[in-house]
């Protein structure tokens, strides 16, 4: 599936407004598609199991999942007896330990809050690497964060490594040897230099300092001059994007202060300042403080 407007195969489902839409451009490319995943099956021979969108955020990938939301006691004095009795169907010994997992990534994914499709693929990293794994609790945690800072990169979706542990609260030394685990089981996985456009920060950077979209259009205009005149190449997306922000804040008279849009992306204000002043040298744009 392809954008009509910008092209980009960059498409995600979402299942709050039940459409794809591109996550590059924001166009909606279809409203409420036919569902083609499992309606339902049995799991043994007379316990009838219910069916919603196939995800991976559950062991059992929501083709009849025992997770009942809402107070037990309520379904039964509204007559839903069938609570009780999906209530009593007990997850299989093998799927516990997948079970508990993605329990304590549904927890860490509240606190990052990330797209859809992050969420989707840090389940599916999950499945691949504690399936049929018999992994203790502490192992288990480091798998798991590296599955959502896998899930970031596999997604192309910009997260700057400093930012990422310093939200979860992290060690990275315990990231980097959940990656290695989930590689073990997924060799295909790669771990290449981040090389995002700085325009991708652009927006990232702006909603966490709540900015007008007047900077973020000012600050993307920087950053495309920028890259006419060559001087993109070769440095740091991040210092990029957070100088272009800082520098549109003041052509805009919203200025932020340097150590405050620097802290969005986890870097020190010497590097907003020397990426500041090598825009100004290089782009020819004068400042009048």
């Amino acid at each position: 599936m392809k954008c009509p407007h910008c092209g980009s195969s960059n498409i995600i489902f979402d299942p709050d407004s039940n459409s794809y839409i591109c996550q590059s451009c924001g166009l909606v490319v279809e409203e409420k598609p036919t569902y083609q995943g499992f309606e339902g099956f049995l799991k043994n021979n007379n316990t009838p199991r219910y069916s919603g969108m196939f995800t991976n955020m559950v062991h059992d990938h929501g083709v009849g999942g025992t997770e009942i939301s809402g107070c037990f006691m309520q379904h039964l004095k509204q007559g839903r007896s069938w609570v009780r009795v999906n209530s009593e169907i007990k997850v299989e010994k093998k799927d516990r330990k997948l079970k508990k997992a993605l329990q304590e990534l549904n927890e860490y994914l509240k606190l990052v809050n990330p797209p859809p499709a992050v969420k989707e693929t840090a389940a599916k990293l999950v499945h691949e690497a504690v399936k049929d794994k018999n992994y203790k609790e502490s192992t288990l945690r480091k798998i798991i964060i590296a599955a959502i800072y896998l899930s970031y990169r596999i997604n192309d979706t910009p997260k700057s490594l400093k930012v990422f542990i310093s939200e979860l609260n992290v060690d990275e030394k315990d990231l980097w040897e959940g990656v290695r685990l989930i590689r073990e089981s997924n060799s295909s996985i790669k771990i290449s230099r981040e090389n995002f456009d700085p325009r991708r920060y652009v927006g990232y950077i702006i909603r966490k300092l709540n900015a007008p979209p007047i900077v973020e259009t000012m600050a993307n205009y920087i950053i495309s001059v920028s890259e006419e005149q060559g001087f993109i190449s070769g440095k740091s997306p991040t210092s990029l994007a957070a100088a272009a922000v800082y520098l549109a804040g003041i052509l805009t008279n919203n200025k932020r202060n340097q150590v405050e849009v620097a802290e969005t992306v986890g870097l020190s204000d010497v590097a907003i300042r020397n990426a500041y002043g090598s825009i100004i040298k290089d782009v020819d744009i004068e400042v009048l403080l």
